[in-house]
């Protein structure tokens, strides 16, 4: 964690307090938490001081009218990025957190103006994001004809994308895979990590006789044998010990839309597969309760928003026109 210098706290016993309490945290109650919200607390509020030491700005005071300034500042930022009204809100909490846990007076407490200003602000924001364009299960046939067999690149690559689309899974999931973590004799694969996995417990996905080949393809040509299945490749296509990071992957499923490999120039994300999927699967009528436990999905609202693009054509203008 960055360290807390740019505390705006002039009482020197106050200040020690505070310290002493993010100590306290960090030695008692850190490790308890689940591993999920554990990451979500850390992530958001690295990125906070991150943000306030490079903008000069005081992260918390014992004035709470200083800590709504730097959080209001930090808000709009959020505000002009790409993420959804859900992951600002969450960011916000973090720091509503971690400014209890220093036992700070806190702007959201005290302040309805900052209360009604990010509520207002929120309300302009689209509140859903714009789904991923999918690479569906034809897609992906036509996909997998474009793959070279002798490149490496293309062997991981191959195995990344129908990985994905076999099992659900999402980026975060996919970076943490360890050749240890596939089960062939029940054609399934385990992520240590699930966005709705509050307990930390991890998520089994399918993985088919057709992927499974694929993956021999690539431990082969790698020559992986242990440890992460998703590696990073230097420039002239060395294997390297670290894995892929979420980066890395992103910028993998763009090259899947480049004209030069399907014609499309299509933006393909991370989500592209777990979207793609969802149709298909919604395509071929498979049962909504499957698709939700094939997405590890607490409820159906995920997957009936992923089958819309689907299910539009199935409508009743379709018997009409």
């Amino acid at each position: 964690m960055h360290t807390l210098t740019d505390l705006a706290i002039q009482d020197d016993s106050i200040r020690k307090q505070v310290l002493s309490n993010l100590v306290e945290f960090r030695q008692d109650i850190l490790d308890d938490l689940t591993h999920n919200t554990r990451r979500a607390y850390l992530s958001d509020f690295e990125q906070y001081l991150a943000f306030c030491q490079t903008s000069s700005l005081p992260s918390m005071s014992d004035d709470w009218r200083v800590t709504k300034d730097s959080i209001k500042a930090y808000f709009l930022i959020l505000m002009g990025s790409a993420l959804k009204n859900a992951s600002i809100k969450r960011k916000l909490s973090s720091i509503k957190y971690f400014i209890g846990i220093a036992e700070l007076p806190d702007p959201f407490k005290h302040s309805k103006l900052l209360r009604d200003f990010i509520k207002n602000k929120l309300k302009k924001k689209p509140a859903a994001q714009e789904q991923a364009e999918p690479i569906t299960a034809d897609i992906l046939v036509a996909l997998n004809k474009t793959f070279d067999p002798g490149s490496l690149l293309d062997i991981r690559n191959k195995l990344l994308v129908n990985l994905a689309f076999d099992t659900l899974f999402r980026a975060s999931n996919l970076t943490n895979i360890e050749v240890s973590h596939v089960d062939r004799q029940s054609n399934s694969v385990f992520a240590l990590y699930s966005k709705t996995d509050q307990e930390g417990e991890g998520v089994y996905g399918y993985i088919s006789p057709r992927t499974i080949s694929m993956l021999d393809d690539w431990l082969k040509a790698s020559k992986i044998t242990d440890g992460l299945l998703f590696r990073a490749l230097s420039p002239k296509h060395t294997v390297q010990r670290n894995g892929m990071g979420y980066q890395a992957i992103y910028k993998t499923f763009m090259t899947f839309g480049d004209v030069g490999r399907l014609g499309n120039n299509i933006h393909y994300s991370c989500h592209s597969t777990r979207v793609g999927a969802t149709v298909s699967m919604t395509e071929k009528n498979v049962p909504l309760i499957q698709i939700i436990q094939a997405g590890n999905w607490k409820s159906e609202k995920m997957a009936i928003r992923y089958g819309k693009r689907s299910s539009v054509a199935k409508g009743g203008m379709v018997d009409i026109i």
